[in-house]
């Protein structure tokens, strides 16, 4: 009897431990009978849709999943206004709870079942714990001066335009950031097998330096590293060891305002300074005074300048070059799924961007400079 019952506790153990798919269950007090649907975004774009019915609140999804992904459910009670939600839909035994008397707006101004709670879904869980630490940690005592001025900015926005407050906001807000993000990358460390870590890195990562994203990611398990959300990440560090100081400086090739081509290639055996910028960009056009003077100055002495524009308007292009009136080479980017194509090569997520080349072609820096920032890294590569 004792070895039966031992084999039947196993037994039940190993069932609940091998969930092939998803049990995706509702449960609603109030919402009465009606339908619910489920879709998802499911991996390779491919779309995912199902119907039930709901009888007394209640409703029963079951599928299969090939990893982790973000999934929308829409419950339609008969004669009950429609609520959306959205889950991390993981091929395990699910539960979504909620009362339809509290009904609700959600902080994003949308219609919601407040309080809903979603249970059994890992992926949900590290979401929440996540994306839980920016209201967590600004309640921590050391951040009661920071709360306090979020609440006035949230009272009076237009604080903001007081430029001592907003120094002072701002240095705070800087402190609390690092923080937040310290905290979720605990979470995340403590998490490694959760596809959901690599879909919180996805938003983390241009904020890192290379070497912190690739620590980052090297922590995940092989299996997250490979998954669709874990994509965006491999190629980020892909693409960002491509352009690391010392290797070769991305070739391309654009148009000029009156159709004639100009290739980086072109240029070889000059240092090239890459000029990002675009027409709507303040910053931009307030530094090309002292960019036209560095211009003159280094022209001599073998050094080009590309201006690369990544408008999507080529007319807006065209008014500020007739405004500014610029010497040097003047291309605009190519607008490739509304993604600037060079600029995504060169891993321009702002603007403006100077990227400095040698005369090898090889990338001597990338960042965001002032005046006498280039003006040093340039004498630099010419004194070599």
């Amino acid at each position: 009897m004792k070895n039966f019952l031992m084999l039947l506790v196993i037994s039940v153990l190993f069932s609940c431990s091998s969930q092939a798919g998803y049990v995706l269950k509702g449960v609603f007090k109030g919402a009465g009978n009606g339908r619910a649907v489920l879709s998802v975004n499911g991996v390779n774009q491919q779309m995912i849709s199902d119907t039930v019915e709901m009888k007394e609140g209640t409703f029963v999804f079951e599928g299969e999943v090939p990893e982790a992904v973000w999934a929308t459910v829409v419950v339609e009670p008969e004669g009950e206004e429609t609520v959306r939600m959205m889950l991390a839909l993981e091929n395990s035994r699910i539960e979504m709870r909620g009362d339809w008397k509290n009904l609700g707006m959600d902080e994003n101004e949308e219609l919601a079942v407040l309080g809903m709670q979603i249970i059994g879904s890992k992926n949900q869980d590290v979401y929440e714990q996540v994306e839980g630490q920016y209201k967590e940690v600004e309640g921590l005592p050391e951040f009661k001066k920071f709360a306090e001025m979020v609440k006035k900015v949230l009272e009076v926005p237009e604080i903001l335009e007081d430029t001592t407050f907003y120094w002072e906001y701002r240095k705070e807000f800087d402190v609390w950031f690092a923080r937040v993000k310290k905290e979720q990358l605990k979470i995340m460390a403590a998490n490694p097998s959760v596809e959901m870590v690599a879909y919180e890195l996805g938003y983390m990562k241009d904020d890192m330096t290379l070497e912190q994203l690739e620590q980052v990611f090297g922590q995940f398990d092989v299996e997250v590293q490979q998954s669709e959300w874990g994509k965006a990440i491999r190629e980020s560090i892909e693409l960002r060891q491509r352009i690391e100081p010392g290797r070769p400086a991305p070739e391309f090739t654009l148009t000029r305002r009156d159709g004639s081509l100009v290739s980086l290639a072109d240029y070889r055996g000059k240092v090239v300074v890459l000029d990002f910028w675009a027409s709507w960009c303040s910053p931009c056009r307030a530094s090309f005074p002292w960019v036209r003077e560095f211009y003159e100055e280094y022209r001599e002495k073998g050094v080009e300048i590309i201006g690369v524009s990544i408008d999507e308007n080529k007319a807006s292009w065209e008014k500020a070059l007739d405004e500014e009136r610029l010497p040097w080479p003047q291309v605009i980017d190519e607008i490739e799924k509304g993604r600037s194509r060079v600029g995504g090569l060169y891993h321009v997520l702002a603007v403006p961007m100077f990227v400095v080349v040698d005369k090898e072609g090889k990338i001597v820096v990338r960042a965001h400079m002032e005046k006498k920032e280039l003006l040093t890294v340039v004498e630099k590569v010419l004194g070599k």
